[in-house]
């Protein structure tokens, strides 16, 4: 599903939005992300990113922490992936954020198995792992939001993005999400 999506630069304007599923409404910060309602079974008041990735991450606010302006977004087509990616240009360069749920331990035994390198880099704010290629590039970053629960950066392979730009991403954007589960 394609989304076509402005991305102004500016501050978004803190308000109460209707999401659409929800029967309570969810809260636009003033930096574009999207607060979803808490769940009635949790115990406590925490918000958490949900599996509408694009929807609570918006074109503006991807926009703002990669330093691109987003031209539009796409959500996975397939129903059990809980992606979108966001496009800066008419190449289609991009980057994607990916929500699963399973341990990260299982990620990081399948990327040592393909010859890749697997660490934590300490800048990133929260609890991370960073996989390198052999030839040194950044292949993923994983963002630990839980025991059974992260957000992967992926890009697309001519994203025009090294590996300084992802860190810078991956440092701002878990800047702006550590205290979500």
């Amino acid at each position: 599903m394609k989304v076509a999506e402005n991305n102004s630069g500016g501050n978004c304007t803190k308000e109460e939005i209707v999401i659409e599923g929800y029967g309570d409404k969810g809260k636009r910060l003033s930096n574009c992300f999207v607060e979803y309602p808490g769940e009635a079974t949790r115990q406590d008041k925490s918000y958490y990113i949900v599996e509408d990735i694009c929807g609570q991450f918006t074109s503006e606010f991807v926009g703002k922490v990669l330093g691109r302006t987003i031209l539009r977004k796409e959500k996975s087509n397939i129903s059990d992936i809980f992606a979108c990616s966001y496009f800066w240009n008419e190449r289609n360069e991009y980057v994607s954020l990916v929500l699963d749920y399973q341990k990260a331990e299982i990620q990081k035994a399948g990327q040592e198995a393909l010859g890749r390198s697997v660490k934590e880099e300490s800048e990133i704010p929260m609890k991370n792992m960073v996989v390198y290629q052999e030839n040194g590039l950044i292949n993923t970053i994983y963002l630990i939001l839980g025991d059974n629960k992260f957000i992967s950066i992926e890009r697309s392979s001519s994203a025009g993005l090294d590996s300084r730009d992802l860190i810078n991403f991956a440092v701002k954007l878990a800047k702006e999400i550590k205290n979500y589960k």
